[in-house]
């Protein structure tokens, strides 16, 4: 089941047509039941995205951090290709003034700096598509994530514990 943040405007699942929860997440805009604060998605559009790294920049940057602070995933997926973003080709892109050059270092050093993804989507169907695969992602990584501590925290080193044995037998202490 999707989860969408109760302050999303344009939800991407209908609620008259999918299963749909909505509820309030302090970390982006969408997640699943079984992915709840361990991999969620903040959507936004080209201009949104520009507003957030440009002028909203210190809000942005905090939810970034919190998602760190919280060991939530967090990926960013663009309503528009990575291309189209750089070059300002999208609503509202023409009037903007920052240069192409400089989005994309500000892009790279956020994806850099707060370990997130950036995901770039042709249109709301392939935002959609990405989205559920990216879902199915993060749930095969988490299972493998859980194997490997499972599988650590079971580790015995069989040298350590054949001197404790045989220490064990004559009496002795091991240090």
């Amino acid at each position: 089941m999707i989860i969408v943040d109760t302050r999303e405007q344009k939800p991407l699942w209908d609620p008259k047509i999918h299963t749909v929860l909505r509820q309030k997440l302090d970390e982006g805009d969408y997640t699943t039941i079984d992915l709840l604060n361990k991999a969620h998605i903040e959507r936004k559009s080209g201009i949104d995205l520009y507003g957030s790294i440009i002028q909203g920049h210190d809000r942005f940057r905090a939810e970034l951090q919190r998602a760190i602070d919280k060991n939530v995933k967090l990926a960013v997926f663009v309503e528009c290709t990575r291309a189209d973003f750089i070059n300002k080709r999208f609503d509202g892109g023409y009037r903007l003034m920052t240069k192409a050059g400089v989005l994309t270092k500000i892009i790279n050093t956020i994806a850099e700096k707060y370990n997130v993804e950036f995901v770039w989507c042709d249109g709301r169907d392939d935002f959609r598509e990405k989205a559920l695969k990216w879902f199915g992602d993060q749930r095969v990584i988490l299972k493998e994530e859980k194997k490997e501590k499972v599988h650590k925290a079971g580790f015995v080193d069989h040298n350590v514990a054949s001197r404790a044995t045989s220490e064990n037998k004559n009496n002795v202490k091991w240090k």
